[in-house]
């Protein structure tokens, strides 16, 4: 079967741009030896590019050659910074011979399009690669990709699933060579004419869709800073979900969309497979949502702690849906084209009409926080990182005096009325002039309707006081129209809204414009109050910016929830294991779980 491919059994650590992880790793196949470790950082004193290649006992006297044809020695004898993947003499004798060309023999447009595939405007070494695109384009606007494999034993590196590399990291005056034992070749085929010639057995499903509903011709586009990437799925998908026909495809389709005619659902279905830009696995892992083509919809994306992307998960309150994994192992992943990039899918991606929603949105749930060791972990003591500007890919704030913002997992403590957090953690934010004046977060997922906002944080001395705004892309901004003071609360000693160990919910609520989002205890300490109300005009996730209206201390901001204008806007509350709690929960059910349930009569 398609999906059963064989797994390298070696461990990978893949490495990821320094504002999504807190460090860079490469340790590649731990229990593999690198057949290249000894020559790491090889340098050659004051030589160029040029002048290292000019040495015929290196053996790559022959690209040179080439480059001088295709009239780019100048370009690698000055000064610059350039990475060059140099094939050696036999591979490029190889070329020559199995393309009946000669140096004498090939124009100058190809040679030109030869070498310019090998050589990228940026010092890149091995350590600056990761398994996908290199994060420099080629002088020809193409981009390169890597990708750690294995082989009896052997750990080595294959560059655009073409070459390997045979010596690494060779260090000169104007930038690095990386020898490799083929010859690399630009991609000269537009998206469509690459998916038609994928294998029928496999991918005719798509491939048929594709040709039916004329979306080929959008693949076919070749426009300057015009790219498309396009998200395959293989037969085999169709497959394990029993569609094998076309007439079974319409039936799920219409589930969601039962109003439209056949020929707009299956119009629909291929071009929600299609998004903007030209999106590697790398940007993938940065990515919250990209638009789809002609479509409001949106591709959510995230990754796990596996580092698998994953498009469209759905989990939040009764929705339990997983996401499509990116099938990184797949040759068809990563598949460079002359107006943009094919990954593979391994499930299905459908446009699903939902309605509006409630999203609780733990604010400490980021993706570069999500990777530390002490995420959501109650040690004994307070988990504590600090994030500075540019750390945090969804989340982007700015002021003055090197404004952070702190990561807090805290241990639970039933005598504390201020360790109540949703999953006991929070971050730590100084909204003041002085410091933090604005912050941003990208929202999760929102379905398209009207919702009530609100922040929930931990008043422990805080002050300050912040306005929000809402933020989409294409539509005008929307104030809200609450100032949120962060230091207001009623605590429970006021008998106005406490009764027989009960909180007045409605009363609290309509009288103070506050209410308790957490449910263990009616004394607690971490009060919620609306910020306004938002109408989402498209599916997808979007932008809540808070700006500073007042000086203060450092807060502890835990949860925001969007909660449906017509639905309870006050349960389900939460617990410190993020549990929904409703108003028909018994105690024994709420974390820290500090009463036993008693058993049920047989």
């Amino acid at each position: 079967m398609y999906y059963e491919k064989q797994r390298i059994s070696c461990k990978n650590i893949y490495q990821a741009y320094s504002f999504l992880f807190l460090g860079i790793s490469l340790l590649w196949f731990t229990s593999c030896k690198d057949e290249l470790e000894d020559t790491l950082y090889r340098t050659s004193d004051d030589q160029t590019i040029v002048e290292y290649l000019e040495d015929e006992e290196n053996g790559l006297t022959d690209f040179l050659a080439l480059a001088e044809r295709a009239k780019y020695r100048g370009m690698l004898q000055t000064y610059g910074t350039y990475t060059c993947f140099v094939p050696t003499n036999e591979a490029l004798q190889r070329y020559f011979r199995e393309n009946a060309l000669t140096l004498e023999t090939i124009s100058l447009e190809d040679a030109q399009a030869l070498v310019g595939i090998h050589v990228v405007n940026d010092t890149l070494t091995t350590a600056d690669f990761v398994d996908g695109r290199l994060p420099t384009a080629t002088i020809r606007k193409q981009y390169l990709t890597t990708a750690t494999k294995a082989e009896q034993g052997e750990v080595y590196i294959e560059v655009n699933r073409q070459a390997r590399i045979t010596q690494k990291d060779v260090l000169l005056t104007n930038g690095y060579i990386h020898v490799i034992d083929n010859m690399l070749e630009e991609a000269t085929k537009t998206l469509a004419e690459t998916i038609r010639e994928l294998p029928d057995g496999e991918f005719s499903i798509m491939k048929d869709l594709l040709e039916d509903t004329g979306f080929y011709q959008v693949l076919e586009e070749q426009k300057d800073s015009l790219w498309y990437t396009y998200f395959l799925q293989c037969n085999q998908v169709f497959y394990d979900l029993n569609i094998e026909t076309r007439p079974k495809l319409l039936d799920r389709l219409r589930e969601e969309s039962p109003d439209l005619e056949d020929a707009r659902l299956l119009r629909n279905f291929v071009q929600y497979h299609c998004t903007s830009g030209r999106n590697y696995v790398t940007d993938l892992m940065v990515a919250s949502a990209l638009n789809t083509y002609g479509s409001t919809q949106v591709l959510t994306v995230q990754m796990d702690k596996e580092n698998n992307v994953l498009i469209n998960e759905f989990k939040q309150g009764e929705f339990d849906e997983d996401g499509v994994p990116v099938d990184r192992n797949s040759i068809w992943t990563d598949l460079t084209c002359v107006n943009g990039v094919i990954h593979e899918v391994m499930g299905q991606i459908e446009i699903k009409n939902r309605k509006p929603y409630r999203v609780y949105f733990d604010l400490a749930d980021q993706p570069e926080i999500r990777a530390l060791s002490g995420f959501r972990k109650k040690l004994s003591t307070a988990v504590v990182h600090t994030f500075y500007v540019d750390e945090l890919s969804e989340v982007r704030f700015g002021g003055q005096n090197n404004p952070s913002v702190a990561y807090y997992c805290v241990p639970w403590d039933k005598n504390k009325l201020d360790t109540q957090y949703y999953y006991g953690d929070f971050l730590q934010i100084r909204i003041a002039s002085n410091a933090t004046h604005w912050i941003e977060f990208t929202t999760p997922l929102l379905v398209e309707g009207n919702y009530n906002v609100w922040l929930g944080w931990g008043r422990i001395n805080n002050s300050g006081s912040v306005k929000a705004i809402f933020k989409q892309e294409g539509e005008e901004d929307q104030e809200l129209t609450n100032i949120i003071q962060l230091n207001t609360w009623q605590e429970s000693t006021n008998s106005d809204y406490y009764s027989g160990g009960k909180v007045d919910d409605e009363k609290l609520l309509q009288e103070t414009g506050l209410k308790h989002y957490t449910a263990y205890s009616l004394a607690s300490r971490h009060p919620m109050m609306q910020v306004g109300t938002i109408n989402v005009a498209t599916t997808g996730r979007h932008i809540i910016r808070f700006e500073n209206c007042g000086g203060g201390n450092p807060q502890n901001w835990d949860l925001l929830q969007f909660i449906p204008i017509d639905e309870d806007q006050v349960w389900p509350k939460v617990d410190v294991d993020g549990n929904w709690i409703y108003e028909s929960t018994p105690v024994c059910e709420i974390a820290p779980y500090d009463k036993a349930c008693p058993e049920e009569n047989n």
